[in-house]
């Protein structure tokens, strides 16, 4: 079998059938967006990931499309190098300061890479609220794509890796489970959580963007305008939904279906209406 440009084996028809077949199931499941646009995306997602040797789910949840180019979770990029025969990297210091990590092949340094808050002011980051609650996962996720790119092009197999949101200088997403505070680990909103929010959503006939925005306001956050980035962005942000605010969103979501359920009722009343005085003017 004739071997692909990215090194794996070239895809047969039934392999392409079936990620197809997967794609067209994850739009289905509305947890990544409806459309044909967005099967098709998903469907670059499910190949890409595919030469990159990853999972399915690691494909949807992990990789984004910006412009044309693909965007990585700096957990992807990490877990790639971890899991890489060749590449390995090492964190030499990680605070709300800084950020810097060596990057070795074979066991031979190749260089590090940093990310601070200079480069973040540089970058127009400083002023987004996830850098103020998360400096330091964001300086991880810059250093982590900025080592990758300079030290390890093989890793993405030709392709140049970004990290989500890097492109479009975007606000980065949490690439380590942030601390409720205390030390301990936050907990995220399940599976289940998420299934029941767009339940609840499309009750309310509420489409992606303006659902996302529903999520942003929970936190404290200010509603994105772009509705195109907002329903980019709905996957992700279900998937990093706190515990703590899946009742608060859920709370407001049925308070919008019961008022679009009276709007519709109240929609049939007036036809009703109109049409028994139709009856008796005739």
């Amino acid at each position: 079998m004739t071997d692909s440009p990215s090194g794996r084996a070239a895809m047969t028809q039934a392999e392409f059938t079936y990620l197809e077949r997967v794609a067209a199931l994850a739009a289905d499941s509305g947890l990544y967006g409806s459309g044909a646009k967005t099967k098709a995306q998903l469907l670059m997602k499910l190949i890409y990931g595919r030469d990159l040797g990853i999972s399915l789910s690691a494909a949807l949840s992990g990789i984004d499309i910006y412009d044309g180019k693909m965007e990585l979770s700096a957990n992807l990029i990490a877990a790639l190098l971890e899991a890489h025969p060749h590449y390995a990297y090492a964190i030499l210091e990680s605070t709300n300061e800084r950020c810097e990590l060596e990057y070795f092949k074979d066991e031979r340094s190749l260089g590090t890479a940093k990310f601070d808050r200079a480069d973040a002011t540089t970058a127009g980051l400083a002023d987004t609220e996830y850098y103020r609650q998360y400096p330091s996962d964001m300086f991880f996720a810059r250093a982590m794509t900025r080592g990758a790119r300079r030290h390890c092009p093989g890793l993405g197999r030709a392709v140049p890796i970004y990290a989500t949101g890097e492109l479009a200088k975007r606000t980065p997403e949490p690439t380590r489970t942030p601390s409720n505070g205390n030390g301990a680990v936050a907990a995220r909103a399940t599976a289940r959580d998420a299934a029941t929010i767009c339940a609840l959503a499309t009750r309310a006939g509420i489409d992606d963007a303006e659902l996302f925005n529903v999520l942003v306001t929970a936190g404290g956050g200010a509603p994105v305008g772009d509705r195109e980035r907002a329903a980019r962005g709905l996957p992700r942000a279900l998937e990093l939904l706190p515990l703590t605010l899946v009742a608060r969103v859920c709370e407001t979501l049925r308070e919008r279906v019961v008022a679009a359920e009276s709007e519709q009722a109240a929609n049939v009343d007036t036809r009703s209406s109109a049409a028994g005085t139709s009856e008796r003017a005739a």
